[in-house]
């Protein structure tokens, strides 16, 4: 396989699952597409933006398990407040919060739960803190940072490493003034932080399809207003970042088996990721991979 270069693709619009398609077509080695069926780059390492956090919810799930943790133990908003990063996360935690709506604590599943739903990348890194970062890397073997750790590398001229530079952020707890970074470097700049195998998170998404707890995060989604679940299940985390789209998804129909499946765009220009987050073109193109067969060939033929 050629090396691969951080330089972003020319624009495209991602408006739908075809339109997700002719990228796959067209960059197939800017893709990680991992499913029942169908592996491509599965084992090359990649940042995956936030779908890496069903790591984090799989340690989590163990925890409760192994009793090391339980669903209604206190967490101090306060220390949650510690762990958030201002301006960086598209305002996630601010979403989990007024959802919430705390008062001086909430649970560690509330917690999890806005690392899910929000997706909020302080309330990722407390309960990496909380939980053990090894309980993470024995998951996802590999080295799994600090999502604003590494931010304040990106972004708050911290030169230490990105767990030195969280705790001395959280233990200061002073903001810190961002700056900004042109879009191409910010591609080269995040492709440096944590990496997964693909094909290691479809395993593990495997494993919370059938975790009571893990699943019950994940399915979100179903519960949300005007949601029409018919005879469908789903679970889901999506992930972006610059340059980067990403999928973590499940999908349950009577009379089928469950499937699930991995996505991951890269080196994508700055108005796609926009366009593909605005439509969940991602999503749309893994549920139609997995209710079409036809559709699905179409993926794997652009993929061989």
């Amino acid at each position: 396989m050629a090396a691969m270069s951080d330089t972003v693709a020319e624009p495209a619009e991602l408006k739908d699952a075809d339109a997700v398609l002719a990228y796959v077509r067209a960059h197939p080695d800017d893709v990680a597409l991992v499913t029942q069926g169908l592996s491509h780059n599965a084992e090359r390492p990649t940042t995956v933006a936030s779908v890496v956090k069903i790591v984090h919810l799989a340690a989590y799930a163990d925890a409760v398990r192994a009793g090391r943790a339980a669903p209604d133990e206190p967490v101090p908003v306060r220390l949650w407040n510690a762990y958030h990063l201002p301006e960086t996360d598209g305002g996630a935690h601010d979403a989990a919060l007024n959802r919430l709506r705390p008062g001086a604590h909430v649970t560690l599943d509330q917690l999890v739960s806005a690392m899910i739903e929000e997706s909020d990348n302080a309330a990722a890194d407390l309960l990496r803190d909380r939980l053990g970062a090894d309980a993470l890397d024995e998951i996802a073997r590999t080295r799994v940072g600090t999502v604003n750790g590494e931010a304040l590398r990106i972004y708050g001229g911290c030169t230490l490493p990105p767990d030195v530079c969280l705790r001395n952020y959280v233990e200061a707890g002073e903001r810190v003034r961002l700056t900004s970074v042109d879009y191409e470097q910010e591609v080269e700049l995040v492709s440096t932080v944590s990496r997964v195998a693909p094909g290691v998170l479809h395993g593990v998404l495997g494993e919370l399809r059938k975790d009571e707890l893990a699943s019950r995060h994940l399915e979100w989604p179903m519960r949300l207003p005007g949601a029409d679940p018919g005879d469908r299940l789903i679970g889901a985390k999506t992930g972006a970042m610059p340059g980067v789209l990403s999928e973590a998804a499940y999908l349950v129909r009577p009379g089928a088996e469950p499937r699930e499946m991995v996505l991951v765009l890269r080196r994508l220009a700055e108005t796609t990721v926009r366009s593909g987050m605005r439509g969940y073109a991602p999503h749309s193109f893994l549920m139609r991979m997995a209710a079409d067969p036809r559709f699905f060939a179409s993926v794997r033929a652009a993929l061989e």
